[in-house]
């Protein structure tokens, strides 16, 4: 009984520091050159669209954006916050329609879309 008590434990403090986990670091992005050249923020578009091939930093992006959209970006780093935001304020200047085709596919429900938009807004 106390190994079972032990091992139930262990599995509760693996499984909570798992879901507190920041997504995967790529704090190497270049920003800048993204939103310098609207064919590169168009690849990244079709990329988390499913509708062109994705980059590595696209794949990354990608595969957070199911989590980072209803939570604001929850477990971003401070620096994927910026460059999270940054992106998702971009695709919205350049097409209103993109920005809400994103939302529709990656937050159908629009989940906390308040604290979406005021994070959009504020960074906080």
């Amino acid at each position: 009984m106390r190994s079972w008590l032990l091992c139930l434990f262990a599995l509760t403090v693996v499984v909570s520091r798992s879901t507190q986990q920041n997504y995967p670091r790529n704090d190497n992005i270049n920003i800048n050159a993204i939103l310098q050249n609207d064919r590169i923020l168009l690849g990244y578009y079709k990329c988390v669209m499913d509708k062109g091939p994705c980059t590595k930093d696209g794949k990354i992006f990608k595969r957070a954006l199911p989590e980072a959209l209803p939570t604001a970006c929850g477990r971003c780093t401070l620096k994927q916050k910026v460059a999270f935001r940054t992106l998702l304020l971009a695709i919205r200047a350049k097409s209103e329609t993109r920005f809400l085709e994103l939302l529709d596919k990656y937050n159908l429900s629009r989940a906390n879309k308040e604290g979406l938009y005021s994070f959009l807004a504020t960074g906080v």
